[in-house]
């Protein structure tokens, strides 16, 4: 009850702060739009920190905000609530529910262990490639929660200790790590990629289909996970060198959900069916404009159709995280206003200011570690990636970088999101079965999250322009 109050009292006093300094004259040399939106950012940053309210009203209170100080007009920052965005991220929770109903999440996940073995280290890597596939397809949180649980019931049955337990450190820290790097794989599988299509798509004009992100997401996401895994078994080497009887848990846990039959063989040909349609986008997008938001409202439709589908709109009612589009569509807003009022620009031209005359490769490394640095601050992937993408434009403009290399820099940077229990769900999740504590996560996190922003930059600077044709620094 006291920590309600608590945050009751600042999220007001934060929220009368902020309508208070926006009427008051900006200093000099800073416009007014910019002064007030200044305040918005400080109010966004304080509330999803502290989550002192709930971090969907959040998004929706910033649209207010932006509204109200005569940032945006009504319709265009309520406007993005409707974004195309929305919809790719919608048919995700959609699919997601549809593989977990049937069990669909699950029994490729321990499909994918069966083939481990049973050697401590290789049932980790099992774990967290698992995890790392699951979340290219459904929300981390969702893989982590489905993938934890697993880990748990291994850990316990060979008698891992909490907290004194190596093996129970790697296998816990490394599902948390492999659910925000999966994400990264495809346009549905972390909020940070579809708003770095989006950004990028207003600021350039460029379309990034499906399939296009993929070719670089999929293999960075595996690199990720790889480099992650050798660190972890590295910094925390298992004790326990053999875990016999480990495909055993797998075959018990196989027994309890059944067979590949009836409703989950129907979900599992729909989801490689949509799956199908998602990266078929190089060659169905030269005749419909748009095709991989097309394709996930065909996603929608298909799931909940009747005869044809596998959920009922209750399902999808009940089970989606609406608060989700609010969030999302608050941070695409705050993007927007950020443009809108030259804030970003600033911001963009004052970091400028420490990176100009540097190697373009290091720019951009700037640019990633910054965007890594930032969960820390907003403590969500989807709000550091909503002012770190559009940040990281400005300042790619300032500095002569193509926009494209450094919002992707960026946007991925900001699921990095490894320092911190708090940082992001599966962290939590992975944190509440008690096997490592906060300094032995951030003893990993810091390392992993330096290593993910230059292998990123990397990414982003030779494979990317290589794959979409484009050049790394502007004439």
């Amino acid at each position: 009850m006291e920590s309600k109050r608590g945050g009751l009292l600042l999220a007001i006093t934060v929220l009368a702060l902020v309508l208070i300094a926006s009427i008051m004259p900006p200093p000099n040399g800073l416009d007014v739009k910019a002064w007030r939106m200044l305040w918005i950012i400080v109010l966004a940053v304080v509330y999803w920190a502290s989550e002192c309210v709930p971090i969907p009203l959040t998004g929706i209170i910033i649209i207010l905000l932006l509204v109200v100080m005569g940032i945006l007009p009504f319709d265009r920052a309520y406007g993005y609530v409707a974004d195309k965005v929305i919809a790719l991220i919608v048919a995700g929770e959609v699919l997601s529910i549809a593989l977990a109903k049937h069990g669909v999440d699950r029994y490729l996940s321990l499909k994918i262990l069966s083939v481990t073995g049973e050697k401590a280290e290789r049932v980790i890597l099992g774990m967290m490639l698992s995890t790392a596939f699951m979340s290219m397809w459904i929300p981390n949180t969702a893989a982590a929660a489905i993938m934890a649980p697993i880990a748990f019931g291994m850990l316990g049955l060979f008698g891992a200790e909490k907290g004194k337990s190596n093996l129970g450190k790697a296998m816990m820290i490394g599902v948390a790590y492999a659910a925000s790097i999966g994400g990264l794989g495809t346009p549905v599988g972390t909020p940070p990629v579809p708003i770095t299509i989006s950004n990028i798509e207003k600021t350039t004009g460029l379309y990034i289909g499906f399939t296009t992100w993929m070719i670089w997401g999929v293999p960075l996401a595996l690199l990720l996970v790889f480099i992650a895994w050798l660190e972890l078994i590295m910094m925390f080497k298992p004790e326990i060198r053999e875990i016999k009887g480990g495909r055993r848990v797998i075959e018990e846990e196989m027994r309890k959900i059944g067979g590949l039959v009836g409703e989950r063989k129907k979900a599992l040909i729909l989801f490689l069916l949509i799956a199908a349609l998602w990266i078929s986008d190089p060659i169905a997008s030269q005749y419909i404009k748009d095709w991989t938001y097309v394709v996930s409202l065909i996603a929608i439709i298909t799931l909940v159709f009747p005869k044809i589908g596998v959920l009922e709109w209750r399902d999808v009612s009940e089970k989606t995280d609406w608060g989700v589009v609010f969030l999302v569509a608050g941070g695409l807003a705050l993007g927007g206003g950020l443009k809108e009022s030259g804030l970003v620009k600033l911001i963009g031209d004052f970091v400028t200011g420490y990176l100009s005359g540097l190697h373009p490769v290091l720019m951009i490394t700037g640019i990633s570690l910054l965007s890594a640095l930032l969960i820390t601050v907003f403590c969500s992937i989807t709000a550091t990636s909503s002012f770190a993408v559009p940040l990281g434009i400005a300042i790619a403009k300032g500095l002569g970088i193509n926009p494209v290399v450094a919002a992707i820099a960026a946007g991925m940077s900001s699921a990095f999101a490894f320092l911190l229990p708090a940082n992001t769900p599966p962290n939590a999740i992975t944190y509440s079965y008690g096997y490592f504590k906060n300094y032995e996560m951030a003893k990993a996190g810091i390392i992993l999250m330096i290593a993910s922003s230059l292998i990123a930059t990397l990414f982003a600077v030779f494979i990317v322009p290589a794959v979409l044709g484009i050049p790394v620094t502007e004439p």
